[in-house]
């Protein structure tokens, strides 16, 4: 584990967005195209009964963009405050530049700002704030926004987009997340990550960029591989965490976990003695939104509250690399901004002729 300390630096309020649409997985039962059984073993086993979908018009950097500016738009950042401006995704609008360059345009943000992206998924959340937070101490930036976001569930355009390609478009579902830090001396932020890349080929997806220019969309991942990882790396992090830290799970008000299935979840939290009450679900309705899942969680259970309560959460993500962490997360409800749909689209003013 490389475990990090980051004094005087807080997460101050975090926001979601996803699409309008929702896909109703438990309907699918009376789709022709569609095996019943199948559909009704696949909510059993996931816990997944139904999910947000964009459309080909939108992509994740729209609805990271409608996130941001809603922490905006409550007052917590102006434009020329931000200093970094981390966005981790998947699903780039393009292979160059950085969509968080495009971002950084799009939100208003001045010249003195860092701007990158970040190909993570499921651990993209504590990844991406461990890199905010890091440079927050190592430089004279004194805010950070921390967007996280895919499109799994839309996919990419093909001949036949309306022909699902594979069991997995049941499983994923479409959303982003903003984050924003604060160098202010309140708060530390403590995380530990790993990741092991011999296990790159569990959770693949290797055409259609340079090594392999032509090829399927996605192909079967290693389900058994990913799920050992999961019940096994994911506790033994959880409990070297707290035992590096002092804590034990009766300190935390929530384990939010990234949202891969409810077996998955359920085999953590029993791992490391964390009652199912205190582990908050929202994949039933959203299904696996990748990196977003943790930071969607929090806004899913806290965001329509507004309260002022004080809530100690720790957080993991973990999934594709194979890379995972974990992060406590300290904040007050009031800074945890109701789901919003977003409806933001950018035109880029090239065309879609080709």
């Amino acid at each position: 584990m490389v475990y990090s300390e980051f004094d005087g630096i807080r997460i101050s309020c975090v926001a979601a967005s996803v699409p309008e649409e929702r896909v109703d997985i438990a309907a699918m039962t009376d789709d022709p195209h569609e095996d019943p059984k199948f559909v009704k073993s696949f909510i059993k086993k996931t816990g997944i009964a139904g999910k947000h979908k964009c459309g080909m018009e939108q992509t994740a950097a729209d609805f990271s963009y409608t996130a941001a500016r809603q922490i905006e738009a409550a007052g917590k950042y102006s434009p020329d405050e931000i200093g970094v401006l981390i966005n981790v995704t998947q699903n780039p609008d393009y292979r160059t530049p950085s969509t968080a360059l495009v971002l950084h345009k799009r939100l208003g943000l001045n010249k003195n700002c860092i701007a990158f992206d970040v190909n993570l998924g499921c651990s993209g959340f504590v990844y991406g704030v461990s890199l905010a937070a890091g440079i927050l101490m190592t430089s004279d930036a004194k805010k950070a926004l921390v967007l996280v976001g895919d499109t799994l569930a839309r996919g990419r355009r093909t001949f036949d987009i309306d022909k699902r390609n594979s069991n997995t478009a049941l499983l994923f579902g479409d959303a982003s997340s903003a984050a924003l830090l604060e160098k202010d001396g309140k708060g530390c932020l403590q995380s530990g990550l790993m990741s092991d890349g011999t296990g790159h080929k569990a959770l693949s997806i290797p055409y259609n960029a340079w090594k392999h220019p032509v090829g399927p969309e996605a192909i079967p991942g290693d389900d058994i591989a990913v799920f050992n990882f999961t019940i096994n790396e994911v506790p033994a992090l959880i409990r070297e965490y707290a035992e590096k830290t002092g804590t034990v799970m009766e300190d935390y008000d929530d384990l939010v976990l990234h949202q891969a299935n409810m077996m998955i979840i359920k085999n953590i939290a029993k791992r490391v003695g964390m009652p199912m009450e205190k582990v908050p679900v929202s994949l039933d309705r959203f299904g696996n939104t990748s990196g977003a899942s943790v930071p969607l969680t929090i806004v899913d259970k806290y965001g329509a509250c507004q309260d002022g309560k004080e809530v100690r959460m720790l957080t993991s993500g973990f999934g594709v690399g194979l890379s995972w962490g974990v992060m406590e997360v300290r904040m007050n409800t009031d800074d945890i901004l109701p789901l919003t749909y977003g409806k933001d689209r950018f035109d880029d003013g090239y065309p879609d002729e080709f």
